[in-house]
Parts: C-alpha cells; sequence; structure tokens
C-alpha cells in the first residue's frame, strides 16, 4: 500500500469511529434525558464532566509530551520510552485514585455531602481511572497508526456504554448509579482490549529510566497542561456567564444547539489525536515546508466533511429538534449558524496548530490559549448587555 493511500485509510477510519462515538454519545445522552430524572441525568454528567477534566490534564501532561518526543525516535527507543512512562503512569494514578477513595467517606461522615454523593463520588473516580488507561492507550494506538484496533476496542466501549444507558432508562435499579458503573465498565473493557493489543506489538519494557523520561517530557508537559487547562476551563465556563447573566432556559437553548454540531466537534478533535504524532514524524521525515502542504490538504477535506454534515442538518433541523430532541429551542437558526462557524474555525484550528505543536512550541501555544480565552470572555460578557 502506497504512503498516499495509507494515510487516506488511518484517515478514513478515524472518521468512522468519530462519527460512531458520536451517536453513541448521542444516543446516550437521549436515553437519560428522556427517561430518568434531571437529578440523575445531572449526576451522570457530573461524572462525565470530571472524566473530562482529568482525561484532558493526562493528554496534557503526559500523552502529548509522549507523542511529540517518542514519534521522533527509533522503534526500539519509542517502545522503552512508552513502556517506562506507561508502567510508572499506571503506579501515580492509582495511588491518586486510592487516596482519592479514601477521602470521600471523611467529607461524608463531617456532613459535607450526603452518602448518596460520596457513593457516586467513589464510583466516578473509579470510572475516571479506567478512562485515563483508556485514553492513554488510545493515544498509544493513534501513535502507532492503528486506527482499525483503536476502532474495535471504541465499538466495545460504545457498546457498552450504550447498554448500561438503556439498563438505567428502563431498569428497577437507580439511574444515577447504574449510569456510572455504566462509564466504570466501558472504561475498563476499552482499556484492556488496547492495553492487551498494545502489550502484544510492540510490548511493555520497563527499562528502568523513568525518571529521565519524564524529565525531557516535563519542559513540554508544563506549558501544554497551562494551555490545555486554560482552554478547557475557558470552553466550559460560557454555560456560567450564561447562567449568571441571563438564565438557564439560556443555558439549555445554547447547549442543544451545540449538541447538534457535535459529530463534527468530535471528528476535529479525533483527528487531532491521530495527526497529533503523524506531525511530529512528517516533520522529521519531509520537512516544515511539505508538513504545512499535508496540513493544508487534510484542512479541506474535514472541511469539506463538516460542510456535508452542517447542510444535511440545516435541512433536517425541524425534524432532528421537533421529532428526535422533542425541544423547542429559542433563536435555533441563529445558534445553529454560529456553532457551525465554531465547528468550522475549532478544525482551522486543531489542524494548523499540529506544525506548531510538532516544533514543541507548547510555551508560545499556551500564550495563544490565555489571550484567545481573556479576549472571547471579554466580547462574551460585555456582548451580552449590548446585543
Amino acid at each position: 500500500m502506497s504512503g498516499r493511500n495509507a494515510i487516506v485509510k488511518m484517515f478514513s477510519t478515524s472518521v468512522i469511529g468519530q462519527v460512531l462515538l458520536s451517536a453513541s454519545n448521542f444516543i446516550v445522552g437521549l436515553l437519560l434525558i428522556r427517561y430518568t430524572s434531571d437529578s440523575d441525568y445531572g449526576l451522570f454528567i457530573l461524572a462525565q464532566t470530571t472524566i473530562g477534566f482529568a482525561t484532558t490534564a493526562q493528554a496534557a501532561w503526559v500523552s502529548g509530551p509522549l507523542a511529540v518526543l517518542a514519534a521522533k525516535r527509533d522503534p526500539v527507543l519509542r517502545r522503552d520510552m512508552i513502556g517506562a512512562v506507561s508502567i510508572s503512569l499506571r503506579r501515580y494514578s492509582f495511588v491518586m485514585a486510592v487516596l482519592l477513595v479514601l477521602l470521600v467517606p471523611v467529607g461524608a461522615l463531617l456532613g459535607y455531602w450526603s452518602w448518596r454523593i460520596a457513593a457516586i463520588s467513589t464510583l466516578t473516580i473509579a470510572a475516571t481511572w479506567f478512562a485515563l488507561r483508556r485514553d492513554f492507550f488510545r493515544n498509544l494506538l493513534q501513535l502507532y497508526s492503528r486506527p482499525g484496533l483503536l476502532l474495535r476496542a471504541d465499538l466495545l466501549a460504545m457498546a457498552t456504554l450504550i447498554g448500561f444507558a438503556a439498563l438505567a432508562a428502563f431498569g428497577p435499579f437507580d439511574a444515577d448509579v447504574v449510569a456510572v458503573v455504566g462509564l466504570i465498565v466501558s472504561g475498563w473493557l476499552g482499556s484492556a482490549a488496547s492495553g492487551r493489543v498494545l502489550g502484544r506489538d510492540p510490548g511493555w519494557v520497563d527499562d528502568g529510566q523513568a525518571t529521565l523520561y519524564w524529565t525531557q517530557m516535563r519542559r513540554l508537559a508544563v506549558w501544554s497542561t497551562v494551555g490545555a487547562l486554560i482552554y478547557w476551563v475557558f470552553s466550559q465556563s460560557y454555560n456560567y456567564v450564561l447562567a449568571a447573566r441571563v438564565d438557564l432556559a439560556a443555558v439549555a437553548d445554547v447547549n442543544a444547539a451545540r449538541l447538534l454540531l457535535m459529530p463534527s466537534i468530535v471528528i476535529t478533535v479525533g483527528i487531532r489525536g491521530l495527526l497529533f504524532p503523524m506531525a511530529s514524524r512528517w516533520l522529521v521525515e519531509i520537512g516544515f515546508e511539505a508538513l504545512l502542504k499535508r496540513l493544508l490538504v487534510i484542512f479541506i477535506a474535514v472541511g469539506l466533511l463538516h460542510a456535508i454534515y452542517f447542510g444535511v442538518l440545516w435541512l433536517g433541523r425541524d425534524f432532528v429538534t421537533g421529532t428526535i430532541m422533542n425541544k423547542v429551542i429559542r433563536d435555533r437558526e441563529e445558534l445553529m449558524l454560529l456553532w457551525g462557524g465554531i465547528a468550522l474555525l475549532g478544525v482551522v484550528r486543531e489542524v494548523s496548530q499540529m506544525a506548531v505543536l510538532a516544533m514543541e512550541k507548547f510555551k508560545a501555544m499556551a500564550y495563544f490559549s490565555a489571550v484567545s480565552a481573556a479576549a472571547s470572555l471579554s466580547v462574551m460578557w460585555f456582548g451580552l448587555d449590548y446585543f
């Protein structure tokens, strides 16, 4: 298979995987929204938000720097580095999870939260630990350019989560507990499947140099984490601004419209995970100018997919919002156009910054994220009064 065909196959498989992932998340959300209480669904969202924060932090501190540095090494040194980091990461994260689990009942005994919240929190910690392992292995499969194996592991996890969401919606048990247990089981199965594949090839090898590798990664990880957490806070804060300055109905309308564009957003995020290690290798193999040309081609292809999806969604917006979601969204057309523009800008951002990250300019990206977040939140805060 030629290099171009291999790249096309990898990206096609990645896009298919992200489409299925987006569809499964939509099904899970729809089941819980329609058939469980607001408190049950709210607790599930809080659990997912916790997992999202943890995986974002891990990706910035570990997976991103590891992908940049390991991709530029020969296969043997790459295997040694990945094995040592993975084994030490498992040990550190497990100790942290155990400490957090021990703290949860202390808060309940002191009256800071109820025992029901303590139970959900304990389950969420377990779900987060398995999600961190699964996310780390997902990034490794992308680093080794194995989207087919990644897709199979994701399908197993997605099918499991949908099954537990159906059990939460229609079963006799507490919906919030069942839904969070679903996060645990899906994360465990997804991480086990991916870890088994990676254990066979390239295998887990601990060469005793984990401290050295962490030191090498730290110079990138500090700024990567700062930028990622700034961006995460910025990308989540609009809900709090709307709730404080307008009302909760505005929060619901904006997020319902955003849900319609989630397939485009999820695909962009998936392409980023696959493209990150590839861009680092391409920079070494073909140089900066050729890397930019490849990124341009990828941007055009993903942008066309986004345009096609948005066109179909626009034509079927009445059916999607009225029949499937059973929700009236105020200013629906304006919100859809705005979220569509944001999704397209996301494609530009995610693809173009690969060149910057491949050059290890993590400090610059942290600065860009901080400036962008400050500008966006300022426009949002003061623009609400004007508009």
